[in-house]
């Protein structure tokens, strides 16, 4: 993983554009152009980087079924002794371990949040399988082993259709459908965030593995915003 630098600003909480505003997705080359997830007109922002070295090899030393999955509370300066408590003792000092370390690091440091809720889900079904919004501020997601989230550009999006279970009704498009990939770092704008009522990035859980193969996925939400 490519280092990273601790003089992030902390973000000031600028309103987003109201309900008839465009969301727009950024991509980004390294992990402090995240930051760019402060501007008021952006509601996705992806770093697009390789999954790091080691952590499908790390992956592969355990089964499936044995992949850790819990929650937890944390900050940057607690993470890694917090993780070292809840990962498998061959991994809490491995490339697993040290990303998720270095990428709560980042998002606090975006934020100006030290309060982070760290969850690591090992999953086989279908999760949120229907096209949603969070009721958050700003998420970060990143999938270690299987596919990745998938979302919605803003303009292919019926938003009255969302909550009532029924994809065909919020994506007449399903050629508009976007994914992330095992490896990238995406920030998402939720409902809570100030000003994004309404507008808030559309996405779902990946289809399930037909052969049934389990995903290991990285979510931080935050306390304030």
């Amino acid at each position: 993983m490519q280092s990273l630098s601790n003089s992030l600003a902390p973000v000031t909480m600028r309103p987003s554009a109201g309900p008839t505003g465009h969301g727009q997705p950024v991509r980004c080359r390294t992990a402090n152009a995240l930051s760019v997830i402060r501007r008021p007109d952006v509601n996705l922002a992806v770093w697009r980087r390789r999954l790091p070295a080691g952590i499908s090899g790390q992956c592969a030393q355990l089964a499936e079924q044995d992949w850790p999955s819990f929650q937890l509370a944390t900050t940057p300066d607690e993470v890694t002794a917090d993780l070292a408590a809840a990962l498998p003792s061959r991994w809490n000092a491995g490339p697993l371990c040290e990303d998720i370390v270095q990428l709560v690091t980042v998002y606090a440091g975006i934020l100006g949040c030290p309060a982070i809720r760290l969850r690591l889900d090992s999953m086989s079904g279908d999760g949120c399988r229907f096209f949603h919004v969070d009721h958050v501020g700003l998420r970060l997601l990143c999938t270690y082993r299987g596919a990745g989230t998938q979302w919605l550009p803003d303009g292919a999006v019926t938003r009255p259709a969302l909550g009532r279970g029924d994809n065909d009704a919020v994506l007449s498009d399903p050629r508009r459908i976007q994914m992330l990939r095992a490896g990238h770092v995406a920030l998402l704008k939720g409902e809570a965030w100030p000003g994004n009522r309404g507008r808030g990035l559309v996405h779902r859980s990946p289809p399930a593995d037909t052969a049934g193969a389990r995903r290991l996925l990285l979510c931080l939400d935050h306390d304030d915003h």
